[in-house]
This record gives C-alpha cells, structure tokens and sequence, in this order.
C-alpha cells in the first residue's frame, strides 16, 4: 500500500447503527480490539477501501438486515488524526502474534493495510455523503435522519460494548454519559469496561461501579460499602443500599467530581481485598 494519505476514508455501518449515529450526532467509539487498556477507550473504524468485503464485518452474527454492518457506506474526509491501523496497533504495543491472528480471523490479509482509526468521536458535520450497498440509495445526512427509524435502547445490539449503550440512549443525555464514562475510566485506569446487569460496568476482579440512564436521573451504583462510606455526602439525593441517583436537570461539575471520587474509592477498596 502507497505511503500516500488517502482522500477519503469510509465508515462502514448497518441501517440501525446510521439511526443511531444520526440521531447522537456523532460515529461513537467501539472497541479497538488492543491487547492492552492504557489510556485507550476505543475509537472509530474507517478504511481507505470503498467496499466493505474483508474487514471482519460479518462477524458480528447479524441477526437481520438492518444489523449488517456491511449495508451502510459513510464517506469522511481525510483528518491528519487518523491514524493508519497497522502502524498505530504497532506504536501502541500490540504484539505481532496477535495482530497476525487478528487479520487472519477477519480474513483480512489483503486489506488490513487500508484500515484506519480515529481515537475521537466523528461528528456528522464531517460525513460527505451516505450509501446504502444494497439498495444504491444515496443520502444526504439531513434526509436521512428524516427516512430512517428513530434508534431506541431496545433495537440496539449491545454485545456488552459501553459505546453501544451510550449511541442507544437519548442525544440529550449522550455527552454526559460520555463524560461520565471517562471519568470514572481515568478513575479506575486498570479496570475493565463491560456491560453486567445491563448497565455500563468497570470490572477487576468484581463489579467495581455501574452507571446507568434512568429516566429522570442518572444512577450510580457502586455497591453498599461505598454507599455507607459516602452516606453524609449524599443526604440531597435519593439513594437505596447500593446506588445514588443524580437528577439529571441538576447535575454538574459538583456531580462529577463526586461521582470521580467513588469511583476511587472503590477501585482503592478492591486493592485492599
């Protein structure tokens, strides 16, 4: 593969997932697929390649047609952040034999070379153009939004990926489930993020703290030794044995930064068992 940047880059989606992404205003991130957590907390996939043959799409076992990820063609510029997949795996220290499983897994020895990340969240303003593959229906990013079904938790496919939760909830709430996400992920940095109980999860060795969007609030669950620990600084909100709920119309920075230092100290707990 030429050294040369390319034009554009192509992301690769089903008919839910562009519902999704239309309606958050934003190509959220996913799982990297890195060997290693250090920092990183996903990222977008893109390739240089117009077609959407090679690039292990088909392995997420799609249960319908507006699940197949290779149905949707979103054409982006190209941004000096992308970074080239190969290289980028290799500077962030994934092992070779790893990444050689990896491509021949997705059958991808003939095009890994055109893959490419992007490490920050893609807003829709960048999109040049949208296709369906199957259909060879071209849309513009305001009509699609129109034509497409609104994207609702229920008709999302989680495999327990927190980016997925979070593209299935409301646009409103979107950025702050976000924010608090990577709070708590700088909080606990060795911890493992998943879904459990169907909420977004930080895990090392056990369940450490959950969130989750509730109607009205944000719920935070960090288990009933955290709660009787923080008892006397959460006597304003309403709370049960394991978890403290945060009215969404009032949370801010205070909200955060308690949230933060749960999250701590939880993750300092789990050290000391």
């Amino acid at each position: 593969m030429s050294d040369r940047k390319p034009e554009v880059l192509y992301h690769f989606t089903s008919p839910v997932g562009l519902s999704a992404i239309l309606h958050a205003g934003h190509i959220a991130l996913t799982e990297s697929n890195l060997n290693i957590r250090e920092g990183n907390c996903g990222v977008v996939w893109l390739t240089s390649s117009s077609e959407p043959l090679n690039h292990g799409l088909k392995f997420d076992d799609a249960t319908s047609a507006e699940h197949d990820k290779t149905t949707i063609r979103i054409a982006l510029p190209h941004k000096e952040d992308f970074k080239q997949w190969d290289k980028w795996s290799t500077a962030k220290g994934m092992d070779e034999s790893y990444k050689a499983i990896l491509i021949a897994t997705a059958g991808a020895e003939a095009v890994y070379k055109t893959w490419y990340v992007s490490e920050s969240i893609i807003s829709v303003d960048d999109i040049l153009n949208i296709e369906n593959l199957v259909t060879r229906e071209a849309f513009l990013t305001q009509d699609a939004l129109k034509s497409l079904p609104e994207s609702k938790p229920s008709a999302v496919k989680f495999n327990n990926e927190i980016d997925e939760y979070i593209a299935s909830q409301p646009a409103k709430l979107q950025i702050l489930l976000l924010n608090v996400r990577m709070a708590i992920r700088q909080a606990l940095p060795d911890a493992t993020e998943k879904i459990s109980w169907q909420m977004p999860t930080f895990w090392q060795g056990r369940n450490l703290i959950h969130f989750a969007a509730q109607k009205n609030h944000l719920g935070i669950y960090p288990g009933a030794a955290a709660m009787k620990h923080f008892a006397p600084r959460l006597t304003e909100y309403k709370t049960s044995k394991g978890a403290v709920q945060f009215p969404y119309k009032s949370f801010g920075p205070e909200q955060m930064a308690l949230i933060t230092e749960i999250a701590v100290w939880c993750g300092k707990e789990n050290a000391k068992t």
